[in-house]
């Protein structure tokens, strides 16, 4: 029988989760085949709240509220904002913008199964964009509450699902946007301020003032966050250290993989290029930022205490359990040896038969041969490319003429 994911009568935090485990999926150096997801989305939610890894462009902040907007008051308000949200689409594919990365729907059109309401949902509720009781976009609707056009601007806010201060709709909007995706300074700095009330003190909130780097690959690689203060830059170290440590048990998974498809499918060999030798360098790469990062004095205690107090986080205790082996066990050997070190290795073949059991790929010859090369064998960032992006995005909306 085929794996199936059931949506049920899960909240908006659920439903994002599910998508980010969906899209991950699709994604092969982002899989989670070591059973590290749970830590890693509760750093992420630390570092950047309310985000997920769906999100693309800072002004859908705004276009989606502005869709629900013009369906207010309306006896069909779903349909009507369903008909906003895909004449969006329709809007931006032709406005012949030179920046159109981000959009939602650039392939399928007004196709598109997962409009930007839904990915977007559980960030404007964070963020007090749409008001904390409309748990899901169908709540609007079944509210009952009624604005006619004829009722004066202060009822009309009263009613309204949405933040009484969220910029006015533009003219013509959604059958004309101008711009595209290029916040004016008025709604970058509405929405800059969102974030300033809604998550204090995090990392998120530090990239309003500071602006990050395009080219920067993590948030610890990156001059605006490495400037962090306080109790958000102890998180940042935590999550570099956790990323870091961890990344070494991907990259000897796969480096066992590697090693086992040679000798069980050598006729699929042709389909990769050296890939144990490929994995042997990244091990030796891997040894030099650990040394680096100086995992070796690490406390990993920091951050579990971070995770059950803090971050109110709940880790399966297995995951817990083999997170903390694998760090004591490389802050105890030289990382150099770690590709042939015979305790990581049961280690890392260990967790991955108790995280997947049956389908685990170790030992497993029909498992294996589906193996693509890379399973889960990229660092963490937490978010940090789309992160990254929104923030950008607010920036140039600053640096925008009134």
């Amino acid at each position: 029988m085929p794996s199936t994911i059931a949506w049920l009568d899960a909240d908006t935090a659920d439903q994002a989760r599910m998508r980010d485990i969906i899209k991950l999926f699709t994604d092969r150096d982002s899989r989670d085949e070591l059973g590290l997801g749970q830590v890693r989305d509760v750093i992420s939610d630390g570092l950047f709240p309310g985000t997920t890894v769906l999100l693309t462009r800072a002004r859908y902040l705004l276009f989606v509220p502005w869709c629900f907007q013009l369906a207010e008051g309306k006896s069909d308000a779903a349909s009507v904002a369903d008909k906003q949200e895909r004449q969006l689409i329709s809007t931006l594919r032709k406005s012949g913008s030179d920046d159109l990365s981000g959009l939602l729907g650039a392939r399928v059109g007004q196709a598109l199964q997962t409009l930007p309401s839904t990915i977007y949902w559980g960030t404007m509720r964070r963020y007090g964009i749409v008001r904390d009781e409309y748990a899901w976009k169908s709540d609007v609707f079944a509210s009952g509450a009624r604005v006619e056009d004829g009722d004066d601007e202060g009822a009309r806010k009263r009613m309204s699902a949405w933040s009484h201060s969220i910029p006015p709709i533009p003219p013509e909007f959604p059958y004309r946007i101008d711009d595209a995706f290029a916040l004016s300074r008025e709604e970058a700095g509405w929405l800059r301020e969102r974030v300033l009330e809604h998550a204090p003190g995090t990392v998120m909130s530090h990239l309003m003032h500071h602006a990050p780097v395009k080219e920067s690959r993590s948030p610890w690689a990156d001059p605006a966050a490495q400037s962090i203060e306080g109790e958000a830059a102890v998180l940042l170290r935590n999550a570099e250290a956790f990323s870091t440590a961890m990344h070494g048990a991907a990259l000897l998974y796969n480096l066992q993989l590697a090693e086992e498809h040679e000798r069980v499918v050598p006729e699929d060999r042709r389909r990769f290029t050296a890939p144990v030798d490929q994995y042997r360098r990244e091990l030796a790469e891997w040894a030099d930022r650990v040394e680096q990062a100086r995992i070796d004095q690490w406390d990993i205690g920091d951050l579990w205490r971070w995770v059950y107090g803090t971050a109110k986080g709940t880790i399966a205790p297995g995951s817990e359990r083999f997170i903390s082996e694998w760090v004591s066990h490389i802050q105890g050997v030289d990382p150099r040896v770690i590709a042939d070190d015979t305790v990581a290795r049961d280690l890392v073949r260990e967790r991955e038969r108790r995280q997947k059991r049956a389908l685990a790929r170790l030992g497993n010859p029909k498992r294996l041969s589906a193996w693509s090369g890379a399973a889960g064998a990229g660092a963490l960032t937490f978010r940090w490319a789309t992160v990254r992006d929104i923030a950008l995005d607010i920036h140039a909306g600053l640096g925008r003429d009134a």
